[in-house]
């Protein structure tokens, strides 16, 4: 049976209730806002989160503003949305991490019990709202320091039952690029964690560089209502929406030192293998390494920051094959 209720928070047939879900066993208390919208009659869950990057804004507004305009009278089965996960992190403007123990929440799925705090949180996100949902969209977009270009991904886990629902979701969601990342794609992420159980999911990727902007909420918003049309929770009549360019690998560049950073390609440019991209100079000026593209593609996200340290993320090239 699908998921009806997030923890404690719950609600009957036709209504709508929100309120703090406290995540167990971690002091001091975690609490994420949580949103169930019932509809009167049964059908899908859908799982949406929203904030485990605490500084993407328009997914936060989008997520919050989806909750209040969904009316449960014309809602066919459920839908569960946190709107914001790293509540820690919020305020503190947090950037790619949580200041509670200072990891990325979304390379901790599907956590643990008896981990570290990020852990404990998607281990609870992971068995009391992924498991039981029929499907899952997490929202994201450029952090504080990354312009980015809209774009959708999902997991080629090797079951078509899971991988098409997963590739319609996000044909569905309408924007400029989908990834299909392969396999052996690094375990931790939401959208992974999901697609591993049997869950199809995505991750929706708008807005950047911590402005929340207009468009890129309603973006969001338009997103999620197409996902609620395809999954039949509501009725909709979408404007037709041109065919995704298809990518089937995420090529990242980190940072091989401590430096500042001149990249000469902006998010969105369509670049060659072995391009140019930038350089890492140090605080004098003097060029430490010629950064080149490790494949061709479309600049997908880009670092906007002067400082880098060793490790950083510099940008992201998605690469069709």
């Amino acid at each position: 049976m699908s998921r009806t209720q997030f923890g404690s928070l719950t609600a009957e047939p036709g209504q709508r209730r929100h309120g703090w879900v406290s995540v167990p066993g971690v002091e001091p208390p975690w609490e994420l806002p949580a949103v169930v919208c019932r509809g009167r009659v049964s059908g899908p869950t859908l799982a949406i989160t929203a904030g485990i990057h605490a500084a993407e804004y328009p997914g936060i507004a989008a997520a919050a503003r989806l909750a209040r305009e969904v009316d449960p009278a014309q809602l066919r089965g459920t839908l569960i949305i946190i709107p914001l996960v790293n509540s820690p992190g919020f305020y503190e403007r947090s950037i790619y991490t949580n200041p509670r123990d200072g990891k990325n929440i979304n390379r901790t799925f599907p956590g643990d019990a008896h981990g570290t705090v990020a852990q404990q949180v998607t281990h609870f996100l992971t068995t009391q709202l992924i498991t039981g949902a029929d499907a899952y969209v997490d929202l994201h977009g450029g952090d504080l320091i990354e312009a980015l270009v809209p774009f959708a991904i999902y997991l080629r886990t090797g079951r078509p039952e899971v991988d098409d629902t997963s590739q319609a979701l996000a044909d569905a969601y309408g924007l400029d690029y989908v990834l299909a990342a392969s396999p052996d794609t690094v375990r931790g992420s939401s959208y992974t964690a999901a697609a591993r159980l049997g869950i199809p999911a995505i991750i929706a990727e708008v807005g950047q560089q911590g402005v929340c902007d207009p468009h890129s909420v309603s973006r969001h918003l338009s997103g999620l209502r197409r996902v609620l049309g395809h999954l039949g929770m509501l009725e909709s009549d979408p404007a037709p929406i041109a065919r995704p360019v298809r990518l089937s690998r995420f090529e990242w560049m980190y940072a091989d030192t401590a430096a500042t950073y001149y990249p000469v390609v902006a998010a969105g440019d369509i670049v060659r293998s072995n391009q140019v991209i930038g350089e890492l100079r140090d605080v004098f000026g003097e060029v430490l390494q010629t950064l080149r593209a490790p494949a061709g593609g479309p600049v997908l996200f880009l670092v906007t920051a002067l400082a880098v340290k060793k490790g950083d993320p510099l940008l992201g090239i998605g690469v069709a094959e």
